[in-house]
């Protein structure tokens, strides 16, 4: 390795400039926790980044630094360091236990384009833009940021200010591996052999260089190729796959606040999904087109699947079911498209990202997205009168209305501030935003309609009533279990089959059969929600066997009754709760208590309940391997 690599702080020129302090404010409007800011800006950073039509790989990653790993990072960023009192980076080098969090996307184009800003070029200046010219609106069609502050959420995300950039890209025909690093702090003036002079409190890392234009300024290029990779190699990044483009921001020190690093990355996870979650669902592939991931010290932390979060479930269904446009008729402009589901409101709190977001208790909210498809954020409605029923609702904002609402947000893109706009866009997203209230304003009055003649119960009292009605273990809480003829509970399933485990929030249960087999998964698609079936009150569960074979699934119902208590069978003449049928996407519909079906087929099942009145219904999908003769 002949370049070594060494800080060089920026000076102010003549024409002077914007100082790092600035950038750094530039996103203290927010209320928004650092780390949800990072995931919400690094996310849409990486899908404005995409390169064609694939996924892309987004992973957020927490390294602690090993005794071996840590003398070659100190010595190679301490070198021409600035001093603690202009950044705070050599105290973050000399922790006992230093960390970086990487933040990493593939799939991606990586920053290529020129390394210089005072370059002209007819390619995409991605590296300039993001090292060099922080802050420049950017104002592309298709692209979830406009402003360029939100990459200051790496720094602003580390206790020393200071993050290493490391990128793979295509420089015409090859591909070029690219280090370098990156510092933001308080601008000042220091006394230099030159005598005192004023710097911006930017810092570079990388290979200083010479201007070359008889000026004696200079500036810091990258590590590029072999030395790029070995000193990656030597910092403890990982390389990049073969033939892949991409790029990893190595956030030193990062800063968790109050919270632990375990309970850092579990925020990390947990924002990733309440933000991101409609990049999460399926395309028409079947693959989402942002695959997330979070991992600690070399663990997996969970990213749950949206459809099987308690609070966030109902916004993916009314997602799918955007069904309503919402229009300006007088000038003529199709505004977004809008879609709303009725909830009964599920049990506990949300996680801490969601109450960040301002979901407390019960979910009586619109999400608002732009045709990116990023959360911009949760509008509050006004809530149901019965407190046991709740509302989610999604406005996607029209492709011809993107830059209207872009123009609305400020640099976080947490909000749409229709005050900012003016003339007809001013109309034109007021409008926008009066209809989707006026829509949750409906939602939220109270409906008192029977649900058929002489039951004399409202809906609303019925919705109550299948509160509690969850995917979980079969009898937990208090809830009687009432199986079908035939159905042992100790062998868990017929003809000698074997069903294991019961479900939870929607993970999965898994069948194995008397040779050991590993079988079916039920996969459940959404949370449970309410709907109507031959204009009766019922409760939907939806579902998938994913796996090849044939099977049964069977819905082992529960209640709780009124004071709490458990009872091995139900009294007698009490109601019971009864599953209605169950339904495919493909138009097939079964009476059975029992469904009989084939994994592996894509279809996607529905299991209708009817609750029993005064109980709180309990659900548990079991499946087992179906005999079949020869």
């Amino acid at each position: 390795m002949t370049t070594v690599p060494r800080w060089f702080s920026e000076q102010h020129g003549p024409g002077g400039g914007n100082g790092g302090s600035l950038l750094l404010r530039r996103l203290d409007a927010t209320e928004l926790d650092n780390l949800t800011l990072l995931v919400r800006e690094s996310a849409q950073n990486s899908w404005d980044a995409r390169a064609g039509d694939g996924p892309v790989d987004f992973r957020i990653e927490l390294r602690t630094l090993g005794p071996a790993e840590a003398p070659a990072w100190r010595a190679l960023l301490e070198r021409d360091a600035p001093t603690p009192a202009h950044l705070p980076l050599r105290a973050s080098l000399h922790r006992s236990a230093p960390r970086m969090l990487m933040v990493t996307d593939l799939g991606t184009k990586g920053l290529g384009g020129p390394t210089r800003a005072d370059e002209v070029s007819e390619e995409a200046s991605d590296f300039v833009a993001f090292v060099r010219n922080v802050g420049d609106s950017q104002d592309a069609e298709g692209r979830g940021g406009t402003y360029g502050a939100g990459r200051v959420v790496f720094h602003l995300a580390s206790a020393a200010h200071t993050v290493l950039v490391h990128t793979r890209c295509r420089v015409g025909n090859r591909i070029e591996t690219r280090l370098i690093g990156w510092a933001l702090h308080e601008r000042y003036t220091t006394e230099t052999v030159l005598g005192p002079r004023s710097f911006t409190g930017r810092h570079y890392w990388g290979e200083v260089r010479d201007r070359g234009d008889q000026t004696g300024v200079s500036y810091v290029e990258p590590l590029t190729g072999e030395t790029a990779d070995t000193v990656a190699s030597e910092l403890g990044l990982r390389p990049f796959p073969e033939g892949v483009t991409g790029t990893t921001i190595a956030i030193v020190d990062p800063d968790f606040g109050d919270r632990t690093a375990a309970e850092g990355m579990r925020w990390i996870a947990d924002a990733m999904v309440w933000n991101l979650w409609p990049k999460m669902l399926p395309g028409a592939d079947g693959k989402p087109p942002l695959r997330l991931s979070a991992v600690h010290d070399g663990t997996m932390v969970p990213v749950p699947e949206p459809a099987t979060v308690p609070h966030l479930g109902p916004f993916v269904h009314a997602f799918r079911s955007m069904d309503r446009p919402i229009a300006h008729r007088s000038l003529g402009r199709i505004l977004g498209t809008f879609g709303l589901k009725p909830l009964i409101s599920p049990f506990g709190e949300p996680p801490p990202p969601a109450r960040e977001a301002g979901i407390v208790g019960r979910v009586h909210h619109t999400c608002l997205m732009r045709p990116v498809d990023l959360v911009v954020r949760y509008l509050e409605g006004p809530a149901p009168t019965d407190e046991a029923m709740g509302y989610a609702a999604v406005f996607r904002a029209d492709s011809a209305m993107d830059r209207v609402f872009a123009a609305s947000e400020p640099a976080t893109h947490d909000d749409w501030l229709v005050e900012k706009l003016s003339g007809d866009e001013h109309r034109l997203a007021g409008w926008a935003m009066r209809e989707i209230k006026r829509e949750m304003k409906e939602a939220a009055a109270p409906r008192a309609q029977g649900v058929e003649s002489g039951d004399g119960v409202s809906l609303a009292r019925m919705s109550r009533l299948m509160s509690g009605l969850m995917v979980g273990a079969a009898g937990q809480g208090g809830g009687a279990v009432f199986g079908p003829p035939g159905w042992s509970r100790r062998s868990g399933g017929r003809s000698g089959t074997a069903a294991v485990g019961s479900v939870a929030n929607g993970t999965s249960d898994t069948t194995v059969d008397r040779s050991g087999r590993r079988g079916a998964r039920v996969r459940h698609l959404d949370a449970p929600f309410p709907d109507t079936f031959e204009g009766r009150p019922v409760v939907v569960q939806r579902f998938q066997l994913p796996d090849c074979g044939p099977y049964e699934v069977k819905a082992v119902l529960g209640v709780t009754l009124g004071g709490g208590g458990r009872e091995d069978s139900p009294p007698e003449g009490a109601a019971v709760p009864e599953v209605v049928g169950w339904v495919s996407d493909a138009g097939d519909f079964a009476t059975a208590r029992i469904l009989q079906a084939e994994g592996g087929d894509g279809k996607v099942w529905s299991l209708l309940v009817r609750p029993a009145p005064d109980t709180v219904t309990q659900v548990t999908l079991e499946a087992g391997f179906r005999e079949v003769s020869a």
